[in-house]
C-alpha cells in the first residue's frame, strides 16, 4: 500500500542525496580548474563579460571549492544515519544496500571515465598536460577527454563545423 513512497524516499535518501551532489561539485571543480584551466576559464570569463573576475574567484576554483566539498563528503559520511520512514519504519540492511548501490551507480562513473580518458591519452599525464598549454587548450581538452564539443548541444545543427 505505501510500497512506492518507501521506493521514493529510498531512491530520494541516497540517490538525489547532498552526498551524491558534492562529489559531482568537486569532480566538476577539478575539471574545470585543473583540467580545463582556470587561466583558461579566466580568458573564457572575460571574453563573455569583458572584464577578468578578481583573484578570490581563482582561489575559489582551484582550492577553497574542493577543499569545501571534500570536507563536507567526508562529514556527511561520518554523520550518516541509516534511513527511517516517519522515524517509526527502518528499513532492512538490504534496502540500504540497495540505495547505496544506487547512490554509487552515479558516482562511480565520473572517476571510472577520468581514469579510462587518462589510460587512453597519448603520453604520460604530464605530457598531455604540457602539450595543452602550448596549444588550442579547448582543442586539447577535446582530445584529452575524447569529446565533441558540439555535441551538447545535441539538436542544434551548425554548418560552420
Amino acid at each position: 500500500r505505501n510500497g512506492g513512497m518507501y521506493v521514493f524516499q529510498l531512491f530520494d535518501y541516497y540517490a538525489a542525496s547532498g552526498v551524491c551532489l558534492l562529489w559531482v561539485a568537486f569532480f566538476e571543480c577539478i575539471a574545470v580548474a585543473w583540467v580545463y584551466g582556470a587561466d583558461n576559464l579566466y580568458d573564457a570569463i572575460e571574453d563573455m563579460i569583458g572584464y577578468r573576475p578578481g583573484p578570490c574567484m581563482k582561489w575559489s576554483w582551484i582550492v577553497i571549492t574542493p577543499v569545501l566539498c571534500v570536507g563536507c563528503f567526508i562529514f556527511s559520511l561520518a554523520k550518516y544515519t541509516p534511513l527511517t520512514y516517519n522515524k517509526v519504519y527502518t528499513y532492512p540492511n538490504w534496502a540500504i544496500g540497495l540505495g547505496w548501490v544506487l547512490a554509487l551507480s552515479s558516482m562511480i562513473c565520473i572517476p571510472m571515465v577520468m581514469v579510462i580518458r587518462i589510460i587512453q591519452s597519448d603520453g604520460s599525464l604530464i605530457e598531455v598536460r604540457a602539450t595543452m598549454e602550448q596549444g588550442n587548450s579547448v582543442k586539447n581538452v577535446k582530445t584529452l577527454l575524447g569529446l565533441d564539443p558540439w555535441s551538447y548541444i545535441g539538436l542544434l545543427d551548425f554548418s560552420f563545423r
